[in-house]
């Protein structure tokens, strides 16, 4: 650091020894502590000012190179979106077919059993021991359809694909009327503290909403 910095840094250190021995016991000690907070801002002033030559020639230099960073990541990021939506939409043509497939082939095989048992049942019919009946009438309750599978239409080394749930909103008059206590509705609703307070400030907590309360918090400041 240079000599400059190094006094205004003595003086920083000072201004915290001074702060945490403060008392203020009586109206003197009161002014005085805000005269002496009014030459914490000018010290404040004087540090930022030191550094803020270096700090705009760092953040030039920072957005260039965020923004050569950030033109090659778009196009890499667009190329990616493109191939993957393609490649996506060809897969899930493919396995829509392929459940089509399924389905009808987990079909035949439901037919097929199911006039298997129809004709032992007849069979059993046909039959005069009641022994013979029931064992008829056994064997046509164990032929059950097999399950059918269909290979996947498609397996790329190093890919994976993963369904995820998700949730959007669609009416948030609905979801508030929903929104009892106790219920899931009631856990998507979050509090928009930015706006309350703008509301707070614009009514001066004048105007009463259920739910919130409005209150008053104390600030002080010193000019220059």
């Amino acid at each position: 650091m240079t000599e400059q910095i190094e006094v205004i840094k003595k003086e920083t250190d000072n201004m915290l020894l001074w702060a945490e021995g403060l008392l203020v016991e009586t109206a003197e000690d009161y002014k005085s502590a805000f005269e002496k907070i009014g030459e914490i801002k000018n010290l404040r002033s004087k540090w930022l000012s030191y550094w803020n030559k270096a700090k705009t020639e760092a953040y030039n230099a920072w957005k260039t190179i965020v923004g050569m960073e950030k033109k090659g990541l778009t196009i890499c990021d667009s190329a990616e979106l493109t191939a993957k939506q393609k490649a996506d939409s060809w897969r899930i043509v493919q396995e829509a077919k392929a459940a089509e497939e399924q389905r009808r082939l987990q079909a035949e095989e439901d037919r097929k059993a199911r006039v298997e048992r129809e004709r032992l049942k007849k069979e059993a019919s046909k039959l005069k021991t009641p022994e013979k009946i029931a064992a008829k009438l056994e064997e046509a309750a164990e032929v059950i359809a097999p399950t059918v599978t269909v290979q996947k239409p498609v397996e790329a080394e190093g890919v994976s694909v993963r369904i995820t749930t998700k949730a959007r909103l669609i009416s948030l008059p609905d979801l508030i009327a929903a929104a009892s206590p106790g219920t899931i509705a009631s856990t998507f609703l979050e509090f928009n503290e930015k706006s309350a307070n703008s509301f707070a400030r614009g009514s001066s907590g004048k105007i009463p909403v259920p739910g919130v309360e409005f209150y008053k918090e104390r600030t002080s400041s010193v000019r220059k």
